[in-house]
């Protein structure tokens, strides 16, 4: 068989390699490591360009460090090349304006995404807590970690 029939839309990884990836850049984010967390989902967004997740973590540690407008242009920017989830991107796009004091543009997304009928059951629980302004949206979320203002001023690319 000749090597150059494999398509390039296979990955060196397979799901499960992915899903654990993923579940170190979380936890990377949520223990301080925000440059670990960032390099791990910069990877992940080379792998899966189109899928919600990486976008999501990536921007998760930016909202850690207190980066709420970078954050805010990744989801941004996620929203258009995102194929699938993309109600994942939306809700912590909101939770982004919030964060930001922007609370029409959240309650629009949220109430877009609530009037939909799209999100799941648990989707739909986590936009109605931050469309309350209910503390527990943040819930599983990081809190700006006390290295915030260090971790701010240095630059992170939004490579994608």
């Amino acid at each position: 068989m000749n090597h150059h029939d494999t398509t390039e839309s296979q990955f060196p990884l397979a799901g499960n390699e992915i899903r654990l990836l993923a579940e170190l850049g979380f936890m990377a984010a949520a223990s301080g490591q925000v440059a670990s967390a960032i390099e791990i989902f910069d990877a992940l967004i080379y792998l899966r360009p189109k899928k919600a997740f990486p976008y999501v973590g990536k921007s998760i540690a930016f909202l850690y460090v207190g980066s709420i407008t970078v954050a805010v242009e990744l989801l941004s920017v996620a929203s258009q090349v995102v194929e699938t989830d993309q109600e994942q991107i939306w809700i912590y796009l909101a939770l982004a304006f919030q964060r930001m004091g922007d609370l029409t543009k959240s309650r629009q997304i949220l109430d877009y995404l609530l009037d939909s009928g799209e999100l799941s059951e648990v989707d739909t629980i986590f936009a109605r807590a931050i469309l309350n302004g209910n503390s527990g949206a943040d819930e599983g979320l990081p809190k700006p970690f006390p290295v915030a203002e260090l971790a701010a001023s240095h630059s992170f690319a939004l490579e994608s």
